[in-house]
């Protein structure tokens, strides 16, 4: 897993939130040298490419990761955070709002949980 975004320590836990005006901006560079990249190797082939514009924004979320000192309790990082968010306060909670799980979290002794199963042995 990645260092936590707060502290640079390893990270143990992850959550999604939305893109600032800067990530969106980052990506988009990347996506223009990407487009550059293949459109050149295409030339040089004789190729035509045709690609479709992409959409940026909308459903794009960010991974924001957390060491244990930083990370949000399980309940909270199912859901998708506002590009804003640095994560828990005090309390273990952040300002967001909280709208429906992304990720619900279903804990290990549900009994709606899949059936585990053990695997066989060499696999």
């Amino acid at each position: 897993m990645s260092a936590c975004s707060t502290c640079g320590a390893d990270g143990v836990v992850q959550w999604r939130r939305r893109p600032t005006k800067d990530d969106l901006q980052q990506v988009a560079r990347f996506e223009a040298a990407r487009r550059g990249v293949r459109a050149a190797a295409a030339a040089a082939r004789g190729e035509t490419l045709v690609e479709e514009v992409p959409q940026l924004g909308g459903e794009v979320t960010v991974p924001v990761y957390a060491c244990e000192a930083h990370a949000l309790p399980p309940e909270a990082a199912g859901y998708v955070h506002q590009a804003a968010c640095k994560g828990p306060g005090k309390g273990g909670r952040c300002s967001c709002p909280e709208a429906g799980p992304e990720f619900p979290f279903v804990p290990a002794e549900d009994p709606r949980g899949p059936a585990k199963k053990r695997l066989p042995p060499g696999w």
